[in-house]
C-alpha cells in the first residue's frame, strides 16, 4: 500500500462553531463543522467504510472549511454507491486515502510513476489490497495538488469548492477502474462525473 502510514493514529480534531447564544439549538450535523487550523489529518465515515484524509500542506484547511462535511461524506458515498464498476467490490468495509499535498510533491510523484516530472491536479493509485483481519477493502489513494488546483478554480472562474468536489470524484472513479485514455473510455467517466455533481447543484465541468 504506497500509504499505508495514514492508518496509525494522528491528530484528529474537528470542532463545532459555537454559537453566539448558548441555549440555541444545536446545528444539524456538518452544516457548521470546521476544520482547525491545527488539524494535518481527518475521517470521514460513510456508510460502507471510511475516507482517511491528510493534509501535507496547511493551506488545504481553507479549502476543505468550503465543503460541508456531510457533502464530502455523500459525495464520496455516492460515487462508490454509483455501481456497477469496473472494478469488483468484495464484502465489508471499504476504505481509501485522500492525501492533500502541494504542486512539488505531485510533479515528483508524476514524474516517478508516470514518468511526466510536471504538477497535475489529481493523481490516484489503485490498491485493491482486502484487510483479511479488519475485514477491509483499501480501494487506493488519491494524491491533490493544491496550487495547481486553486490556480485552475481561478482561471476557469468556478468555486474551488466545486472544483475540488469534481477532482475527488474524479480520483475515486480512477480507484474504481475507469479511465479516460480512449475517448470512449473517456465518454463513460465524464457522464458518471456529471450526473455525481448534478446531485450537488455542481454544473458540468466539461461544458465551461
Amino acid at each position: 500500500m504506497l500509504f499505508n502510514f495514514i492508518r496509525n493514529k494522528m491528530h484528529i480534531e474537528l470542532i463545532a462553531e459555537p454559537t453566539e447564544d448558548p441555549d440555541s439549538p444545536e446545528p444539524e450535523p456538518g452544516n457548521h463543522t470546521h476544520l482547525d487550523h491545527n488539524v494535518t489529518y481527518f475521517v470521514v465515515e460513510f456508510n460502507a467504510g471510511s475516507a482517511y484524509i491528510t493534509l501535507l500542506d496547511a493551506r488545504w484547511i481553507d479549502c476543505f472549511n468550503l465543503i460541508n462535511m456531510s457533502d464530502l461524506q455523500s459525495i464520496i458515498e455516492k460515487t462508490i454507491g454509483s455501481g456497477p464498476h469496473l472494478v469488483s467490490l468484495p464484502d465489508g468495509l471499504i476504505t481509501l486515502a485522500i492525501i492533500a499535498s502541494d504542486d512539488a510533491h505531485m510533479c515528483q510523484l508524476n514524474g516517478d510513476f508516470r514518468d511526466k516530472p510536471e504538477p497535475t491536479n489529481v493523481l490516484s493509485f489503485p490498491d485493491g489490497t482486502f484487510e483479511e483481519i479488519e475485514g477491509e477493502f483499501h480501494l487506493g489513494d488519491i494524491f491533490l495538488g493544491y496550487e495547481i488546483i486553486k490556480s485552475e478554480a481561478e482561471t476557469q472562474d468556478i468555486p474551488l469548492r466545486n472544483h475540488l468536489l469534481h477532482l475527488i470524484v474524479h480520483g475515486i472513479l480512477h480507484l474504481l477502474g475507469y479511465d479516460h485514455q480512449e475517448e470512449h473510455q473517456a465518454q463513460i467517466m465524464e457522464q458518471k462525473e456529471v450526473l455525481l455533481l448534478s446531485l450537488f447543484n455542481i454544473p458540468d465541468p466539461y461544458s465551461l
